[in-house]
């Protein structure tokens, strides 16, 4: 039995974290959409197809399946923007560009040409993510109903720390809560995974995940609808917000509403605006084009590699693209391109390179061969 996961042609509509990212790695509730669709076909063989030129990162991220193949076999396919659940079994009755069955055997030229040629029926039985922001709206139920099917243990006693519905708190193995932390699972479950140290006074109000290795600073604000991926060092105040990994807001400052991608560095005192003065709706800048988000909140999108410096103020519904470094203490223009240096010039690409080179040192990671190729191949694209 083979299943196919596919991306469509509107990937643009998930900037900035597809610029470098395959859509099947976008996160909500307890799990990505990849996971999702392993644990719901286990003994399934599972292909990828992506992109061109995010291919060889995708293969080297994720080894254990096929990517690109030239040629694909009689599968169940389903569009990685999909929030699979196995409920949704019985949809390959009907073919739409969210989910279909390949009879035969087929080319990728001819695959990618039938995806194509498909149309996007509307269909609201079927959770999705069409745009980044999706993920972050979804959250809460998602997070909800992952935690009903999994098999909670009886929490540990740890000294000075307040658990507040324990029944909805899950504590990994190896995790240090230290005195004056506050678990608070009233509005929906706490999950942390292992290896998690949650610093002195802090709170955490569910619904919130915490991912492997990650570090919660002292006095820490992390408020529900709230995913911090692995290996993050965060603190101040965090509202409905997804930290997809290895990303870096350890002082205080507000983040709300937002999608923050791997490897961004976040400076002390800066903050993002999630709400406009006028209560309406946000109106998002993808570049070369602006949509109404149909949100009343909504906060920034940051793309990977990007630093932001200290005290630095985000407006509402602000795009950053990937490789950006901004440093300009007012409100910054709401597009913000990647390789963006401050709002007019570029980055160096070599300087850039070498910045990215030293922070994944200090968390004992480097770029593979397959990741540097794509952001030179991104930078001179951009430029």
């Amino acid at each position: 039995m083979n299943l196919i996961i596919y991306e469509d042609y509107l990937t643009e509509q998930i900037k900035p974290f597809s610029i470098n990212h395959a859509i099947f790695e976008i996160k909500t509730g307890l799990y990505s959409n990849l996971e999702r669709f392993v644990n719901s076909f286990p003994n399934y063989k599972i292909y990828l197809v992506v992109r061109d030129e995010i291919e060889d990162v995708v293969r080297y991220k994720f080894p254990q399946f096929i990517v690109n193949p030239k040629v694909l076999p009689s599968a169940k396919c389903i569009n990685s923007k999909v929030v699979w659940s196995k409920d949704y079994i019985n949809l390959f009755s009907k073919e739409s560009l969210l989910y279909f069955i390949n009879e035969s055997s087929i080319t990728i030229d001819d695959f990618n040409r039938k995806v194509k040629s498909l149309k996007y029926r509307k269909d609201d039985s079927v959770i999705k993510i069409d745009y980044i922001w999706d993920a972050i709206y979804l959250f809460n139920e998602l997070i909800i109903n992952d935690f009903k099917k999994i098999d909670n243990k009886s929490l540990k006693k740890y000294d000075d720390v307040k658990f507040i519905k324990s029944n909805l708190i899950h504590i990994g193995e190896n995790v240090t809560l230290k005195p004056g932390v506050i678990i608070d699972a009233s509005n929906g479950p706490v999950f942390i995974k292992d290896n998690v140290t949650i610093d002195l006074g802090s709170l955490v109000q569910g619904p919130v995940l915490i991912d492997n290795n990650s570090y919660i600073s002292l006095g820490a604000k992390i408020r529900g609808g709230t995913l911090i991926g692995p290996n993050c060092k965060i603190g101040g105040e965090i509202i409905n917000s997804i930290f997809h990994g290895k990303s870096n807001k350890v002082h205080d400052g507000f983040i709300g509403h937002s999608y923050i991608g791997e490897w961004v560095n976040i400076g002390a005192g800066t903050n993002n605006s999630n709400l406009k003065n006028n209560y309406s709706n946000v109106k998002f800048d993808f570049g070369k084009k602006i949509i109404d988000s149909k949100k009343i909140f909504l906060g920034t999108m940051i793309g990977d590699f990007s630093r932001i410096s200290i005290s630095t103020s985000i407006n509402t519904g602000t795009y950053i693209g990937i490789g950006t470094n901004i440093f300009n203490h007012s409100f910054n223009k709401k597009y913000v391109a990647s390789f963006s240096w401050g709002n007019i010039e570029k980055v160096d690409f070599d300087k850039f390179i070498k910045t990215c080179s030293l922070a994944l040192q200090r968390r004992d990671c480097q770029l593979h061969d397959s990741e540097l190729k794509l952001l030179n191949y991104l930078y001179k694209k951009m430029i």
